[in-house]
């Protein structure tokens, strides 16, 4: 296929994942099957090696003098094509008395097209896209139980060989995360909850070939609250909720630009610190099309290793038989 036709259908292909008018819309894509089988609803728990795209605050929660890295494998939009998939490494550490430090490296892979000109019929050839980012974040605990986080990252997009194929730009996330104090509030022995908020790709146009006009990145807000019953021994049970809003060209009135939005609820189960159940349900408008349905998963902890997989539902005109999403994660500590 032609260079501007195959690019069309990358951006067309991510439209229909919920993406927006935004460049790099692979960044929107979310980390870590911990979270999206709880219906990609983690920014008031980011307690992970995700927490660097979720929330940079929870960076502070992390495990005191431990690392934690996390791999994420997921093959994107299979229906469509099947050299599309994403990448996901994250890493967190806590260090005492001065917070906790990570980072992550994202990968997509848009696969290998065609390349013809206009009256010909054989190809000229085929040419690859991709996209990577890296992350470097910081979080840690400004007053008993609340905390902030900042993050800066690097974007690179490749669609084609040519400058302007060729992209680049630098962002910063912020996020702040409070642990409620349910003793103060006439609450004790009820649980523990959490609020959390984040603001994502805050940077300039990316560049492509030294134009910088049109291309601006998918800065997203998320605020989230998450509720956890009981912690016992034998079993745990987490709820959280997550609302998200690109904030890409905000030119329409408030009550139509505030009705494009992304928004999850999920809820998380473990038996003896062992197996792990999830469920949840997004619903996103976001796109050119709205994407929702049930989200499932499920975690497997052995001592120092969890394995997670999640199933998050695709743009039902790509659907059809009820196809999902699937998402594999592997979190290690050490």
């Amino acid at each position: 296929m032609s260079k501007s036709l195959s690019l069309a259908l990358l951006a067309g292909a991510f439209a229909a994942a919920g993406a927006s008018t935004a460049s790099v819309v692979w960044l929107t894509i979310t980390p870590g099957a911990h979270a999206n089988g709880m219906g990609e609803a983690f920014t008031a728990i980011a307690d992970d090696a995700t927490a660097s795209y979720w929330n940079p605050a929870g960076l502070a929660l992390a495990d005191s003098g431990r690392h934690e890295i996390t791999l994420q494998h997921s093959n994107w939009l299979p229906q469509l094509a099947d050299d599309m998939y994403f990448e996901y490494l994250g890493y967190a550490r806590n260090i005492p008395g001065w917070g906790g430090i990570g980072g992550n490296i994202t990968f997509m892979s848009m696969g290998e097209m065609l390349e013809t000109a206009p009256g010909m019929e054989d190809p000229l050839g085929t040419f690859y896209s991709y996209g990577m980012a890296a992350t470097v974040a910081f979080g840690t605990e400004i007053a008993p139980g609340a905390s902030v986080g900042l993050g800066a990252k690097f974007i690179y997009d490749h669609l084609y060989y040519t400058d302007e194929g060729k992209g680049t730009s630098f962002a910063a996330d912020l996020g702040v995360l409070y642990q409620i104090p349910m003793d103060r509030i006439g609450l004790g022995g009820a649980g523990d909850a959490s609020i959390g908020a984040s603001l994502s790709n805050l940077g300039p146009n990316m560049s492509y070939g030294g134009d910088s006009e049109d291309n601006p990145l998918p800065r997203i807000l998320r605020a989230g609250i998450a509720y956890q019953p009981f912690d016992t021994q034998m079993t745990q049970l987490r709820i959280a909720a997550d609302y998200s809003k690109l904030l890409v060209r905000v030119e329409d009135g408030l009550v139509d630009e505030l009705s494009e939005n992304k928004w999850g609820v999920g809820a998380e189960y473990w038996y003896y610190n062992l197996l792990g159940l999830r469920a949840g349900y997004s619903h996103d408008t976001e796109g050119e099309s709205t994407i929702s349905g049930a989200t499932f998963g499920a975690g497997l902890r052995y001592g120092s290793f969890q394995f997670d997989m999640a199933f998050v539902p695709v743009d039902i005109s790509l659907q059809g038989s009820g196809k999902y999403n699937k998402k594999f994660s592997l979190l290690v500590q050490f």
